[in-house]
């Protein structure tokens, strides 16, 4: 599916009902077709899964600030793999929206192997926030984010679990 498919995709879900009350509501796009999130997921589905492709299309869309549904579908496409964790802190510091942020930490982000790293250290986002959330929902226990950056330092392992173990609540 090309970029352009995409954008049909979107015209022909539009909802012009849903759309006016997303903009009533002061969503900052310039433009909303009023798409929900089923009907993001199935325009997902129907994308190849190559990923060199898929993770293209992903960028994209994110890089398409004035469209809600681009920026929303990005999530679902952006390959966890190739998005290294400068990328990552430039997509939550480039979120809009409560609800980008939503889809953004629940599709992607919480994916990501350093996602407990990132939801620790990223400046008090939407995206903080969302990440956070969906950590805990998804670890199923209490838990603490300590994060310890052990470059440069000279320190064991052990020295700098025991480190992390003591600053523990």
């Amino acid at each position: 599916m090309t970029l352009q498919e995409i954008k049909k995709e979107f015209f022909t879900y539009r909802n012009g009902a849903v759309a006016d009350t997303l903009r009533k509501a002061g969503m900052p796009y310039a433009v909303i077709f009023g798409l929900n999130v089923p009907q993001l997921g199935d325009i997902a589905r129907c994308v190849a899964d190559k990923s060199e492709e898929r993770d293209a299309l992903g960028r994209q869309l994110w890089a398409d600030t004035k469209v809600r549904e681009s920026r929303l579908l990005a999530c679902w496409l952006l390959d966890p793999v190739k998005l290294s964790q400068e990328e990552a802190a430039e997509m939550m510091a480039a979120v809009q929206t409560r609800e980008e942020a939503d889809i953004l930490a629940f599709r992607l982000l919480r994916r990501l192997p350093y996602a407990e790293e990132l939801a620790a250290s990223a400046p008090d986002t939407y995206a903080r926030e969302a990440l956070r959330r969906n950590l805990e929902a998804t670890v199923g226990v209490p838990f603490e984010l300590i994060v310890k950056d052990n470059r440069g330092t000279g320190k064991g392992i052990c020295q700098v679990y025991n480190e992390a173990a003591a600053e523990a609540r």
